[in-house]
């Protein structure tokens, strides 16, 4: 059985050609802050833009208590020539007794259209259907929301279908799409 606690607490490094995917620190707040300030990448998350960078802080704060008491985490993506996080990528509501984990992630603006977040993607489906034992990854997002549909397709998941009015985002409740990876399928 995968032991969930014990994969946040000693979140591993991934790493590809052109990225490191790696814990986030407090001294990576002023590069969580580039895109977790901009509307109109936090558009369909769950969070709002931040308005300052104390509000970021507060975020890092509470992600190392979550990496500290194994509840969860997600990695930071930064460019292996820099060390700069330009997103983040979260392997997220990990269920050990039906091996199968939800896959969430958000990009700084000027990254897009890129391949960065396909390319992170692949590399976290690989190791969560492969090393980490998982059966299967699930991904969600907003059916107006085309670019991260368009990643996981991208990185080799499969639409299974739609959610009518599925979660209120917003102000209003919106359909999702769901996609998914099976390790049979990798």
């Amino acid at each position: 059985m995968i032991d969930v606690r014990g994969f946040y607490q000693n979140l591993p490094r991934l790493e590809t050609k052109r990225l490191v995917l790696r814990p986030l620190t407090l001294a990576d707040a002023p590069d969580v802050f580039v895109y977790a300030s901009d509307p109109k990448v936090t558009d369909f998350l769950f969070w709002g833009p931040h308005e300052a960078l104390q509000e970021t802080e507060e975020y890092l704060t509470a992600v190392l208590r979550q990496y500290e008491t194994g509840e969860d985490g997600p990695w930071g993506i930064a460019l292996r020539e820099t060390d700069k996080i330009i997103g983040n990528i979260h392997l997220m509501d990990m269920d050990a007794k039906h091996c199968k984990a939800e896959v969430g992630f958000v990009l700084a603006r000027a990254y897009h259209n890129q391949g960065i977040m396909t390319e992170a993607l692949k590399k976290v489906l690989k190791f969560a259907l492969g090393e980490l034992g998982l059966n299967r990854v699930d991904g969600f997002c907003a059916v107006e929301n085309l670019a991260s549909g368009a990643v996981m397709r991208n990185a080799g998941m499969t639409r299974e279908g739609r959610l009518r009015e599925y979660l209120f985002q917003n102000g209003a409740f919106r359909d999702f799409d769901v996609y998914s990876k099976l390790a049979n399928s990798s």
